[in-house]
């Protein structure tokens, strides 16, 4: 389940609904809008927000709605920006929806979209949608614009009231009284101090309950105070509702300090929308924070989420948190090799080989085997490298490209992390994150997140993710079901959906590897799945990296396993295979299972029984254009003598230059 949270920013008071375990948990917080404290304030109110998200999120991305005023109907100015810029220095991970702070007051139950939103904070504003994708918008322009019947407006007015009734140009009211008992100052003083002040506007609209005390108890300069707060705010209304082109039946939504501060002003108002302009209904918005919340989940379907379109299209915008570093991509590899002159079959080298150690070493080890490029894991049981920490640690992310600087990494790879995104979520992967589903799923698509941004910071052009398979039971067909492997393949691209888009948008592309533990485990279920992944999101390029030892494993000829892909081909692994025939239990150290059938372990090249020259010989008759990528995973023999008696290998094999033909 993805972690939600919501802010409304108003302009005095700022309250949040964090991702924490009491999902109704308001919190409060600083205003972190530069026109009601200043530039400087706001954003030391923003961070500590956003730090305090992060901390509730403990790592994991989450999503939310930040719905403020200091963003208009049609762009969003500068706040993309400065929010990227707060989260990342506070931790934050995911993605948000940034938006006016009336909108969500109406895409939220129970306008739904259509009505008017009213907003009477520190400022006020007004919006409406009708039956047409269409979104008014009436004053939210700051104070010296609009904010008419606002907490500010009342304030001044009210600081206005008190001094002409102190020096005699006024009638007595008893709102100079109420002033100086609630700030400590005579009117005249305390409107020659907040006359000084840089960013008044905070100050003037905390005045405003003066004015409203006053007018509970029939103080007549008051009155006509609220009385024409009101005939401002029922003009915003009609304004807004005649710009919306509303017909029929109608609702309103209002909100904000003032009248949540004095229920009465917003009982007299109820009364005169419903008398006035024929409202059907008012509902009032006591709590800013949870309908913002409450409008956040109508936009999740499926699990993801679908920003505000219609009339609220362009009044909203998706931001991820997670932007990729602004570096130059190298070109993509050629989907096909050229036939006269061509340059032999890359061959690379997972680092994998050296989990547990570190990145220099690994480095180390790689530069002396002479492979031509590199399969850098981020897997956190390796410890090559910190994902978490890359992810927004700008240092550590300088570091590692200086680290790898002069390497050509041509793949990004996690196969232990994401695989909790499919699962399964058991004890079966305890050892790579103990914790709920919810907990595992979210812990492995951060990881294939962060994955495919590391590929695209690196210029690396390929990312290998391994998401695991819902229900491995599936492999079987049980009597009179209508279950099927395709429903692992809908799974997997529900849940891949994220991975896909933002892999497209960074221009990565995805590579599945066939394997018994995954959703694509041989042909007929690969081609499959690169169809449906095509259809899920177009953008996306999405091909295979094989293994013929693991088809192998399971009964497959390993030889015929790498024909017929063409273009979709765009990686192998090169590592051996041991099959054990006997009915007794295998002798020695690696045997594992690769299901019902006999055991397997894994060798360096030349020491197993797969026919490597003819699965060359394969390769080059498909005319095949990728990276041999050599794995160790043999348990018998030191993983430096492993690589390099693979390496050398697949050099003899592999033709150094454009071989001549017969020559007699």
């Amino acid at each position: 389940m993805t972690a939600l949270w919501a802010v409304d920013a108003g302009g005095t008071t700022t309250s949040a609904i964090l991702p924490t375990p009491d999902p109704g948990a308001i919190t409060t917080h600083g205003p972190i809008n530069p026109a009601s404290t200043g530039g400087d304030t706001a954003d030391h109110n923003l961070r500590a927000l956003l730090h305090d998200i992060a901390q509730a999120l403990d790592g994991r991305p989450g999503t939310g709605w930040l719905a403020t005023a200091t963003v208009d109907l049609t762009t969003p100015g500068t706040e993309p920006d400065r929010l990227r810029e707060l989260a990342r220095h506070a931790g934050l991970h995911g993605s948000l929806i940034l938006s006016n702070d009336a909108l969500p007051w109406l895409l939220a139950p129970p306008l739904h979209g259509r009505g008017v939103a009213l907003v009477c904070g520190t400022g006020s504003g007004f919006i409406a949608a009708g039956d047409h994708p269409r979104l008014a918008r009436v004053g939210g322009c700051e104070y010296l614009g609009s904010d008419e019947g606002s907490a500010f407006d009342l304030g001044m007015a009210g600081l206005r009231a008190a001094v002409r009734a102190e020096d005699g140009r006024g009638p007595a009211t008893t709102i100079g009284a109420r002033l100086t008992a609630r700030h400590g100052r005579p009117p005249a003083e305390l409107a020659r101090s907040l006359a000084a002040a840089a960013f008044p506007k905070t100050a003037v609209a905390a005045l405003a309950p003066a004015v409203c005390d006053a007018w509970l108890d029939g103080d007549e300069p008051a009155t006509a105070l609220v009385t024409a707060a009101l005939d401002e705010l029922i003009l915003g209304v009609r304004a807004a509702h005649d710009r919306a082109e509303l017909t029929g039946p109608w609702s309103a939504a209002a909100g904000g300090g003032v009248l949540r501060g004095c229920p009465e002003m917003l009982t007299e108002l109820d009364r005169r929308l419903r008398n006035e302009l024929g409202a059907a209904h008012v509902a009032p918005i006591t709590e800013p924070a949870a309908t913002v919340h409450a409008a956040l989940r109508h936009t999740l379907k499926d699990g993801r989420l679908h920003p505000p379109g219609g009339p609220a299209g362009t009044a909203a915008w998706l931001i991820d948190l997670d932007p990729p570093p602004p570096r130059p991509r190298r070109p993509a590899p050629p989907t096909r090799r050229p036939r006269i002159g061509d340059p032999p079959i890359t061959i690379g080298l997972c680092l994998a080989a050296w989990g547990g150690s570190d990145l220099t070493t690994a480095l180390q080890h790689a530069t002396e085997t002479g492979a031509d490029t590199l399969d850098l894991p981020t897997d956190a049981t390796t410890g090559l490298l910190d994902l978490n920490r890359w992810s927004h640690d700008d240092t550590y992310r300088a570091e590692l490209r200086t680290a790898l600087t002069g390497v050509d990494v041509g793949c990004v790879s996690n196969s232990r992390d994401t695989q909790l995104l499919l699962g399964p979520h058991g004890p079966h992967t305890d050892p790579v994150l103990h914790g709920t589903e919810h907990a595992k799923h979210d812990h492995a698509l951060r990881h294939a997140r962060d994955t495919i941004r590391l590929a695209a910071d690196l210029g690396a052009p390929h990312a290998r993710l391994m998401l695991g398979v819902p229900d491995l039971t599936r492999w079987l067909s049980w009597w009179h079901s209508p279950v099927t492997w395709d429903d692992n393949i809908t799974t997997w691209c529900e849940r891949a959906h994220p991975i896909l888009t933002l892999a497209a948008e960074h221009g990565v592309t995805l590579l599945i590897e066939p394997h018994p533990k995954q959703v694509a485990y041989d042909r007929a279920s690969t081609r499959r799945l690169l169809d449906a992944a095509a259809r899920t999101e177009p953008r996306a390029t999405v091909r295979i990296c094989l293994d013929p030892a693991n088809l192998a494993a399971t009964g497959h000829d390993p030889v015929d396993a790498v024909r017929g892909w063409g273009t979709d081909l765009a990686a192998a692994h090169a590592k051996d295979l041991q099959r054990w025939t006997t009915t007794q239990a295998p002798h020695g150290a690696g045997w594992s299972r690769y299901g019902p059938g006999p055991p397997i372990r894994f060798r360096a090249l030349g020491a197993g029984e797969l026919p490597w020259p003819a699965i060359i010989s394969a390769l080059l008759d498909e005319d095949f254009h990728g990276t041999l990528y050599v794995e160790h995973e043999d348990a018998l023999l030191p993983r430096e003598q492993s690589v390099h008696v693979s390496t050398r290998l697949l050099r003899d094999l592999l033709p150094q230059h454009a071989p001549q033909g017969r020559t007699w």
